[in-house]
This record gives C-alpha cells, sequence and structure tokens, in this order.
C-alpha cells in the first residue's frame, strides 16, 4: 500500500474516531460503574484520545513530517493543562487529584488533536454534524424521561428526572451553547431577516441536522429550566460567599505549603477537602444544606483557583482572552463558546461541561482553518540531515514544502514510540481503572443484598486491580469490620470460638485497620478518612491495644480538616463517653453546640453525659432544649418527651418545662447516642494493633506518600 493511502486511511479514522467522542460525549453512560455518567464520560474521552495519539504518531512516521496546525488557543491550551499536571504532582491528596486531571488533561489534548486532524470543509460538518447529533438525542431522551416515556431498558434509570448528563443543571449547561450555535448557523443560511431559502437546501444533511437539533435543545432547554425553578429537582449550589472564602482561603492559608498552594492550590479536583477545611463557622446558620460536603464550588472559576492556586487561575484567563482574540465575524461557534466561559465563571461545571467547552474550542479553530481564517494556518517541522551530516530541524508553511531527499525518519519514529509509550500507559491503567470500578460497583450491589463472602472478594479484587482510591481502602475497611463482627455474633454465648474462628476474626481486624490507614495515606486531606479509621479503632476498645488513644487521634485528626463540624465533636464526645469520662464527653458535646445552637442531637447527647455522671438537674435542662428543637419532629419529640418523664420521675421534679425561646429546628436527624458502629466481644489479653499512620502529613504539610498495599487475603466466612 502507498505512503498516501496510509496517511489517507489515518485521516478517515481519525475524523471517525472524533466524530464519534462528540456524538457520544453527551449521551454516553453506563450503568455498571460506581458513577453512572462522570467515570463513563472520562473513560471515553481519555482512551479516544490515546486511540488518536497513535495514529497521530503512525501518521507522523508515514509522512516523515509533523503537519501542525498554529491558532492563537494553541499555547493557552498547553498551558492550561501544565498547571493541572503539576498541581495534581503536587497536591497533598495526590492521587485524588490525578484521578481528574488525567481526564481534563485528555479534553485538552483532545481539542487539540480536533485543531490539527479536522481541516477540510467535509471533515468539519461531519464533526459538528455529530456534536448536534449527540446533544441532540441527549435533549429527547431527557424529554422522553420527563414526560415518563422510558426508552432505555433499564431498571436502574427509570425516573421521570434521568438525563444523560447525571444533572439537570450540567445538561443544560451543556445544551445551551449547541443550542446558540444551531440558531447562529441556521440564521446564517437562511439570511436572517430576508429569511430566504439557501442553495442546495434539499442534499444539505447539515441543514436538517440543525434544524431537527433546534427543535429538540429548545424543548428540552425550556423543560430543564422549569424543572430547576419549580420542581422538587432544583439543583444545590454552594452559595457564592462560601465559594469566594474557600478559594482565597485554600492559597493563603496553608501554612505548611503555603508558596505552593499560592501558585498551585490544593491539587485540582480536591476541592472537596478544601471546603471541608476551610468553611465558615456560618455555613452551620444554613438551614438546608449546613450538613452537606461540596465536591464543586459556587463556580468553575472559583474552583480553579481553590484547587489550582493563581497559575491556575491565570491560565484560565489567558485562554479566554486568547479566544476572545480570534474573533471571526458571525461565526457561530464565538457567541456559543462566549456564553459557555460566562456559565463557568458563574455556575459550577461537571466534567460533561468542561468538556462541552474544550470541544468547542476545538471545532471553532478546525471551523476558522476550514475557512482560511489568517489567524490559522500549518506549518511543518521535519527533521533533516546537514551537509555536515548532523541532524537539524527545519520548520516552514505547508503550502512553501518540498519533500527532501535527506529527510530523516528518525525523528517521526521517536515520536510514534513516545506516543505509543504515553498511550499505553494510560490505557493500561485507565482499563485497570475501570476493571476496578465495575468490580466495587458490584461489590456495592452484592452489599445490598446481604452477600458478605462476595462483597469481600470483589471490592479485594477491584483494590488489588487499582489501589490508588482511598475511598475503595475506606469501605472496604467497615466491611471487613462488619465481617468480623458478623462471625463473633455467630458464635454462641458461653461458648468458646474454634483456633480458626479467632484467627479469622483477627485478621479481618487487622485488615480493617490496614485499610483505613491506607485511605488516610493515599488522602491525608480527607476528613472523612481519617473519620473513618476513628470509627474503625472505636470499634476495638477492649479488643485491640491503645484502642481508645488511636480512635482519639485519628478523630482530632478529622477534626483539624473539617474544624467546623458538629457531628466529629458528637463523634469524639461519643468515644469519651464510651470509656465512661462524662466530664470530657459533656465538653465535646458542649463545642458541638457552640458550633450549632439548633442541634438537636448535641443537646441529647449532652443530657446523657449529665445523666450518666448524676447531674441530672443539667440533664434535664439539655432535654428540656431538645423538646423545643424537636417540635416539627413527631418521632424525636415522643422520643425526648418519654425521656424527659423518666428523668423527672427520678429527680421528683413536676412534669413541667421551662422555655427559653429558642425555636424549633429544621433538624430532622434521629435522636441517638453517638456509639460504636460495632460491638466486638472483649479480647482478653487485648491484640496488638497498627497505630494510625505516623508518616502521613499533618494538615499543614505535604510531604509524599508512600504506595498502598491490600493485606493478605482471608477467607470470612458468609454473612
Amino acid at each position: 500500500m502507498a505512503r498516501s493511502e496510509i496517511i489517507k486511511y489515518i485521516d478517515a479514522i481519525s475524523n471517525i474516531v472524533i466524530s464519534l467522542t462528540l456524538f457520544l460525549l453527551p449521551v454516553f453512560f453506563l450503568t455498571s460503574t460506581t458513577d453512572f455518567f462522570i467515570i463513563p464520560k472520562q473513560i471515553l474521552v481519555t482512551l479516544s484520545v490515546a486511540l488518536l495519539l497513535v495514529l497521530w504518531g503512525i501518521k507522523t512516521v508515514a509522512e516523515r513530517k509533523i503537519v501542525v496546525t498554529v491558532s492563537p488557543l494553541n499555547l493557552p491550551l498547553v498551558i492550561f493543562g501544565l498547571v493541572i499536571l503539576v498541581s495534581s504532582f503536587v497536591s497533598p491528596n495526590r492521587y485524588d487529584s490525578l484521578m481528574q486531571s488525567v481526564p481534563l488533561i485528555a479534553l485538552v489534548l483532545f481539542a487539540l488533536l480536533i485543531i490539527n486532524t479536522v481541516r477540510s470543509k467535509k471533515e468539519f460538518s461531519t464533526a459538528i454534524s455529530s456534536y448536534m447529533l449527540g446533544a441532540a438525542v441527549s435533549a429527547i431522551v431527557t424529554f422522553a424521561y420527563f414526560l415518563k416515556l422510558y426508552i432505555i431498558p433499564i431498571s436502574a434509570i427509570q425516573g421521570q428526572y434521568f438525563n444523560t448528563a447525571g444533572s439537570a443543571l450540567q445538561q443544560f449547561i451543556y445544551i445551551l451553547p449547541a443550542l446558540v450555535i444551531c440558531v447562529v448557523y441556521l440564521s446564517k443560511k437562511f439570511n436572517f431577516p430576508k429569511m430566504t431559502m439557501p442553495t442546495g437546501a434539499s442534499s444539505d444533511y447539515s441543514l436538517y441536522i440543525h434544524l431537527i437539533s433546534l427543535v429538540a435543545l429548545t424543548i428540552a432547554g425550556l423543560m430543564l429550566l422549569y424543572e430547576m425553578f419549580f420542581l422538587s429537582n432544583k439543583p444545590v449550589l454552594l452559595p457564592y460567599i462560601y465559594g469566594f472564602q474557600t478559594a482565597f482561603a485554600a492559597v493563603s492559608q496553608d501554612a505548611g505549603r503555603f508558596f505552593l498552594a499560592l501558585l498551585f492550590g490544593s491539587g485540582y479536583g480536591t476541592f472537596l477537602t478544601d471546603f471541608t477545611r476551610y468553611k465558615l463557622l456560618s455555613f452551620n446558620l444554613e438551614p438546608n444544606i449546613w450538613n452537606l460536603s461540596f465536591s464543586f464550588s459556587s463556580s468553575y472559576l472559583l474552583e480553579l483557583v481553590a484547587t489550582t492556586g493563581i497559575l491556575g487561575l491565570l491560565s484560565y484567563i489567558g485562554l479566554i482572552f486568547s479566544f476572545i482574540r480570534v474573533k471571526a465575524g458571525r461565526n457561530p461557534f464565538f457567541v456559543a463558546i462566549f456564553i459557555a466561559f460566562v456559565l463557568s465563571i458563574i455556575l459550577p461545571f461537571s466534567y460533561i461541561s468542561v468538556a462541552g467547552l474544550f470541544a468547542l474550542l476545538g471545532l471553532y479553530v478546525a471551523d476558522l482553518n476550514a475557512e482560511n481564517n489568517k489567524k490559522v494556518y500549518e506549518v511543518i517541522l521535519s527533521l533533516v540531515m546537514t551537509k555536515s551530516g548532523m541532524l537539524s530541524f527545519e520548520t516552514m508553511p505547508e503550502q512553501e514544502h518540498t519533500p527532501k531527499s535527506a529527510e530523516s525518519p528518525i525523528f517521526s519514529a521517536l515520536i510514534l514510540i513516545i506516543v505509543i509509550v504515553i498511550s499505553g500507559f494510560v490505557s493500561y491503567y485507565t482499563f485497570m481503572f475501570v476493571s476496578s470500578d465495575i468490580a466495587f460497583a458490584d461489590s456495592l450491589r452484592a452489599a445490598q443484598a446481604n452477600n458478605g463472602q462476595a462483597t469481600y472478594q470483589l471490592q479485594t479484587k477491584a483494590i488489588n486491580d487499582f489501589p490508588y482510591r482511598s475511598d475503595y481502602h475506606r469501605i472496604f475497611s467497615q466491611v471487613n469490620l462488619a465481617l468480623a463482627n458478623s462471625i463473633a455474633a455467630s458464635v454462641k454465648p458461653g461458648t468458646q470460638p474454634s483456633k480458626d474462628v479467632q484467627q479469622n476474626i483477627v485478621s479481618l481486624l487487622q485488615q480493617s485497620i490496614n485499610s483505613g490507614r491506607n485511605a488516610v495515606v493515599l488522602s491525608p486531606r480527607t476528613s472523612l478518612n481519617w473519620q473513618n479509621l476513628g470509627v474503625v479503632y472505636r470499634s476495638l476498645i477492649n479488643v485491640g491495644q491503645n484502642a481508645d488513644q488511636f480512635s482519639v487521634a485519628s478523630v482530632n485528626q478529622a477534626i483539624a480538616l473539617d474544624p467546623y463540624n458538629p457531628d466529629l465533636y458528637i463523634m469524639l464526645g461519643g468515644i469519651y463517653y464510651q470509656l465512661q469520662q462524662w466530664d470530657q464527653a459533656a465538653n465535646q458535646f458542649q463545642v458541638a453546640i457552640n458550633l450549632k445552637r439548633d442541634y438537636p442531637n448535641a443537646y441529647y447527647n449532652l443530657g446523657h453525659a449529665f445523666e450518666s455522671k448524676g447531674d441530672l438537674q443539667n440533664a434535664l435542662a439539655a432535654y428540656q432544649v431538645v423538646h423545643q428543637l424537636s417540635a416539627n419532629n413527631k418521632d424525636n419529640l415522643a422520643r425526648i418527651d418519654a425521656e424527659i418523664k423518666t428523668l423527672q420521675d427520678k429527680i421528683g421534679a413536676k412534669n413541667s418545662a421551662t422555655t427559653n425561646g429558642v425555636p424549633p429546628s429544621t433538624e430532622q436527624t434521629p435522636l441517638s447516642i453517638s456509639q460504636p458502629s460495632t460491638a466486638l466481644p472483649e479480647q482478653k489479653p487485648p491484640i496488638k494493633i497498627s497505630p494510625p499512620p505516623t508518616t502521613t502529613p499533618t494538615p499543614s504539610e505535604g510531604a509524599g506518600k508512600p504506595t498502598p498495599s491490600v493485606s493478605p487475603e482471608v477467607s470470612p466466612a458468609q454473612q
């Protein structure tokens, strides 16, 4: 086969891959992964980019040169991608950040590959038609489900508010620029306002695709607005005051890594850790969201400030200004992308919204190139032999390039090797990530079916396939603890368990601790991981040596990373309560009350601490506050009234409640005393257990983290 034919086939395949990716991006989802929407789209883009890079490398070898489409957006895109990558490598939660930054860098590469692959008008027409069809199909699915026409036969997604973006807001953000493109494109085609029929309309399939898309996107857009503003499916967004405060605190208050945080933030994709660490005390006054955690900031721009620092902000602003400089007439993409950038400044973006923005940037430059815009041109980079036998680079516009017999294939072959290695590396870890995620999703379904053996085995496989996700280790630690408790509970009272059963329980407990420790080693800035480790240690009080001290230390670390969370102080007070240290327990419950004055559960636990130490009058006062705060909750009110009556009988008081003007709480959490999650039988002598990681950075440090491992597998009994 001639070299020209090979190049022709490669170009055709590359354009097909780009068109399919653009079509599938808004509609692709999987119910076999832990997240139905974001993870599948990240996988789609990452694998598509890996394949496109290999095809580009093969083409480079075939042509023995690199043809680069130069535009004002190339360098800003590269700089933005590099800042994202560096921010992840210097992040304290490095693995969490890398798992989010790699798919984003794939989007940057996807935009650059569109620019350098889609060159002719025909190729561009196919690409934009695929983009519009994908948006239209997504809109049609959303509208059909809203009418309760469940056209996809998958039981897991049968719901009126289902859409392929996973969020009404994110789908609206994706389809709005597409709708703008349709309007501008069609107004240009029909010569608005004169409204003349375009020539060749009967054979212009792109025209009909845009007309169909216009109808579908308009209907879906109006429906999504109605859904977000008037129905119960309203998006819950972080108020701007907290988005601003968290962003600037993340880059200015990280004392242990001040310059890294200032320049690169906490690491792309780790906003949740910034939010828990830097949220204001006043957040506890928010009636409906105070107990929620936010993985996205109030807007994508504010999220970039927190997670990628000043350099991330500047690189993104530089990308916006570079885009504005390329303004070209009535190009439909300019208005659409401008709107997308404005939305990113005022609204949070998930992966689908960011993907739509970068896909549009690539298509915009490709359109300008197809229209021979002077700001977009192609150059050739060749490695040629000099007269002295040395190698040197040669660059020139493509139209001025003439083949030379001295051109060396070494450079292009080297490029191919590099892209194959990089693509292979990324593809391998992507496949391992997918395999791991599917196994873990299966384990969660097994847990719902109360199949402990399958849950354990599937989670072991998931962690072995991809041991870098702290949430896997955190949940696995709880599974091991639950299995140990189940086996211990199966032993008949008054009988001694066999040696094998004892060994199995001990192995599960050790593995629970190891998994909990692995979680905090992987993500030392995640308060939830430390909280989980504290829960594990607490369950081992009277079973493991120093478990009480380790539990207190772990919860204190969780508090250091989420200092205004009243539930953590209730948890810490619960540990002291379990140890019968009533004064220390009461102190922690009082801190929880100080953080949130209308929290019934904090007063409830405080009352029990007072009652346990014999301070019945203060206990009664705390219960009476619970009574007032629980006026809107019948279950809580009935429970506290019964306890108040019992306590009044103890102290001989009259059945009357004092009033201090505390308004009823909107909190609907059932009243409960903070207790350990499991009740394992006392072990004499206590088994030796591993302490919390001492090499893990404190909240103000950024030391490296060792690679986690899974402890040797044991064979737990079937639950």
